[in-house]
């Protein structure tokens, strides 16, 4: 037997996890609490599930609990594995609630679960058909650890030779006539175990037919409340639909409601296409399609006259260039009177009598009045120029008024003015004046051409020119923008009709929507009430089942069923002990002759090999369980297992079950199993160990499982050399 391939589902730590093997050594290394061992037990697993075997309290093996999927996941294994040189696929569901095994021939996948039986545990035992092994003493035979057999008592038939027979032959035919007696011979005695049978199986006959009375009752239960149960099905279907149509609705009704609120925005050119494109029905889009025409023939482009504003900005331009010379002028202007006063106020007086002085005094003081009042009114008139848009007369009337008041001051300060004006002084004065003048000539020399080049003959004269373009500029503008009012009036009066139109269309359009929700209410409201009544119905009829539960039929017929298997298991037992006492002399007979010696032989050879011949003569007790029992050679005195060294009864159990697989009655080797075993091994015994190993891999297939490296060590070349082996590294 070889197994290719295992897949853990979720087992234990394990989850979606896929392990293919080979055929001769798969050699497994990785750390404690790595996921090893929990391999190993889903290969078992995989091959016979998780009950027992022999049924007495607990249905499930320990390690049901153990190895339940740590994470989310099906408790389930794959296993594919080669026998006679046939494939098979092995599926187990492992879930307690959703037990399953399928069993498919490759390579086409053939299913062949039905061909095989369920047995009273509900397992139809694949691998036990296959290899006549349960599984207890598969992992008697092929898992090598330091534990005593599990079914020894049903080991014996598995082998062709063994050794000595069983002394106590006549005590176990005194115990067979025992269990006899009890089972008794025949049904009517009330005291045995075949009358009690007998009355059983009559009694349960009666509880069957007072099931079936109640089956009948649960039968017409059962049928309505299948109907109403398919009743409710189509409700809730028609009930769903409903719904659909009712929420299709309300988000029609939410849309139309969306656009009714969009009406009332402004609409753009790219808003108009989207109101066509998304248009619920014809008359909507007429609508729409109306609306646009109506502004496009408002929008119509106008032809725009724009030769005064051609004019307009380079005058205008003009007219800044201008003032600002105009304004450099002025400023030129009142520096050269401020020249003049200074000039005036700094000429030579002479020196007059008292009295002369005092009239010439009152004299100058009468003059400066006058033309200080001059100054003024000049002052205000040269304001008033300016302001009113003349600055070449406001120019000049500031001017002059500068002058006035210069002489004025120049009057008052005659009189009392006794020092001399130094030549240098005044020649300063006389440039400074000549150098203003040039400067003002320059100025309305470019005035000048400015204002000829608009066909002017003055600055006046152009500032006319100027203000005719403006008024003119001014009206059309006018013009334009009363176009533009009507255009807009015109744009908002559409959209006005057009928003009106649109939502009343909506409101119609809503107004239908909310006729047909409210009948889609009703008609749920009525399906929920029928869904209520057939709801109470069915509680009515569960609770009606319930009241006749006890009688089941199913389970008086199963009990029936269980009786007279019952009564016929003990009729094949008291046949079977009758059949076993008279074969058991030959059998015993048979077992002294051929087996014992040969098992004895074989476990003798494997101790030999692996401790170098420190020990040479091991012996198996099949009356104790195939207990282990060892010669010392130095003494020669017989040790029972538990008193050698660890190392030594670990060695012991390998040679126990490497014999006894060796003489199992098998087609084929069955591969082995070494779970972290070689722990208490020396290097040497370990090295020996390994190369046996190595020749039984020619013929059975052999997992290795360990955390020391050393293992890994040894059969490194082998590993290398030889194909057929593999080395499996987790984690």
């Amino acid at each position: 037997m070889k197994i290719e391939e295992l897949v853990l589902g979720s087992f234990g730590k394990w989850q979606d996890a896929s392990f293919r093997f080979a055929p001769g050594i798969n050699l497994f290394y990785a750390p404690n609490e790595s996921g090893k061992s929990t391999i190993l037990q889903g290969i078992f697993a995989a091959l016979y599930g998780m009950k027992r075997d022999y049924v007495k309290t607990a249905r499930y093996l320990p390690e049901y609990e153990k190895y339940r999927p740590w994470q989310s996941g099906s408790y389930e294994t794959i296993i594919t594995y080669k026998l006679a040189g046939k494939t098979y696929r092995l599926h187990r569901q492992l879930t307690k609630e959703r037990e399953e095994a399928r069993l498919f021939f490759d390579p086409e996948w053939t299913e062949l679960t039905d061909l095989y039986l369920e047995d009273r545990r509900k397992e139809r035992n694949f691998i036990e058909k296959h290899t006549g092994l349960t599984r207890s003493l598969f992992t008697d035979l092929t898992w090598i650890r330091r534990e005593p057999l599990q079914a020894a008592e049903h080991l014996i038939p598995t082998f062709t030779t063994a050794e000595e027979a069983n002394p106590a032959v006549q005590q176990i035919l005194a115990e067979l006539d025992r269990e006899v007696t009890l089972i008794g011979k025949k049904e009517r005695a009330e005291n045995t175990l075949l009358g009690k049978a007998a009355t059983k199986v009559a009694q349960k006959e009666q509880e069957k037919e007072n099931a079936k009375a109640a089956w009948r009752t649960i039968s017409q239960l059962t049928l309505q409340i299948a109907e109403a149960k398919e009743e409710c099905q189509q409700l809730e279907l028609r009930r769903i639909r409903l719904q659909q149509h009712l929420e299709r609705s309300i988000g029609q009704a939410k849309a139309l409601q969306e656009r009714w609120q969009r009406s009332h925005a402004p609409v753009s050119q790219q808003d108009w296409e989207w109101w066509e494109q998304t248009a619920h029905s014809e008359g909507e889009l007429a609508i729409h399609q109306e609306a646009r025409r109506g502004l496009t023939q408002v929008n119509m482009p106008t032809v725009a006259v724009q030769q005064m504003d051609d004019q307009l900005i380079p005058l205008q331009h003009d007219y800044e260039k201008g003032t600002q010379l105009l304004k450099q002028r002025e400023a030129l202007h009142i520096r050269l009177a401020t020249l003049a006063v200074s000039a005036l106020s700094t000429s030579p007086r002479r020196s007059a009598s008292r009295s002369t002085r005092q009239d010439n005094e009152a004299k100058r003081r009468r003059g400066a009045a006058l033309m200080w009042g001059g100054a003024g009114i000049l002052s205000v008139l040269g304001l008033i120029g300016f302001v009113s848009g003349h600055p070449i007369l406001g120019g000049i009337s500031a001017t002059v008024a500068l002058l006035l008041f210069g002489f004025g001051v120049f009057l008052l300060r005659a009189g009392g003015s006794k020092g001399e004006v130094k030549q240098t002084a005044d020649q300063a004065a006389v440039q400074d004046s000549q150098r203003v003048q040039e400067e003002i000539a320059s100025i309305d020399a470019e005035v000048a051409t400015l204002v000829q080049r608009w066909g002017a003959s003055n600055w006046d004269t152009f500032l006319e020119k100027r203000e005719g373009l403006l008024k003119s500029t001014n009206k059309q503008q006018s013009e334009q923008l009363l176009s533009e009012m009507a255009k807009t009036k015109q744009e908002a009066d559409l959209s006005a009709s057009w928003g009106e139109a649109l939502r009343n269309l909506l409101d119609q359009e809503k107004n239908v929507l909310e006729t047909e929700q409210g009948k889609l209410r009703i008609e749920m409201a009525g399906i929920e009430e029928r869904l209520q009544e057939l709801r109470e119905q069915m509680a009515r009829g569960s609770g009606e089942m319930a009241v006749h539960e006890s009688l089941s039929l199913s389970r008086a017929t199963d009990e029936l069923e269980e009786a007279q298997a019952a009564l016929r298991q003990l009729q094949n037992k008291r046949d079977a002990l009758q059949l076993a006492r008279e074969m058991l002399q030959e059998a015993v007979g048979e077992w002294r002759r051929d087996s014992t010696p040969a098992v004895n032989q074989q476990a003798s050879e494997i101790i030999e090999h692996i401790t170098g011949g420190a020990y040479r003569d091991v012996r198996l007790d099949p009356r104790d369980g195939f207990a282990v029992r060892l010669l010392a050679p130095t003494k020669q005195m017989v040790l029972e297992q538990d008193q050698c060294s660890t190392g030594t009864i670990d060695q012991l159990y390998l040679a126990q079950r490497l014999a006894l697989v060796h003489h199992a009655k098998q087609s084929e080797p069955l591969p082995l199993f070494f779970d972290d075993h070689f722990v208490h091994y020396d290097e040497e015994r370990l090295r020996r160990t390994l190369d046996y190993v190595t020749m039984l891999a020619q013929e059975h297939q052999v997992f290795l499982f360990t955390c020391h490296e050393r293992e890994l060590r040894m059969l490194a070349p082998l590993l290398r050399q030889e194909e057929g082996h593999a080395v499996h590294r987790i984690g």
